[in-house]
């Protein structure tokens, strides 16, 4: 697990917001593997006009390593303080 202020670190980095397809997939398919169906039924839990909003910060927390974190800072993930969730940008 790792902590929400490392998770914030990870993901303010060098984050490529235009990061290709294949690397946006990988970073969806990341997050379904690591959190339970049980709890977040739909990674993609809804999208506005250019941006796409995961998981619940605070569901997806607990599941994610730094590693993952990685993974999905690569396919260009961010936490969205408005929504509270792990967004990404379309």
């Amino acid at each position: 697990m790792i902590t929400l202020e490392k998770l914030s670190e990870i993901l303010d980095g060098d984050t490529n917001y235009q990061s290709d397809t294949d690397r946006k997939l990988l970073a969806i398919t990341t997050l379904r593997s690591k959190i339970p169906f049980d709890v977040c039924h739909s990674i993609i839990q809804g999208a506005d006009h250019d941006v796409v909003y995961l998981c619940d910060i605070d569901e997806a927390l607990p599941y994610i390593s730094e590693d993952d974190a990685k993974i999905i800072a690569n396919g260009g993930v961010f936490i969205d303080t408005d929504s509270d969730s792990l967004s990404m940008y379309v």
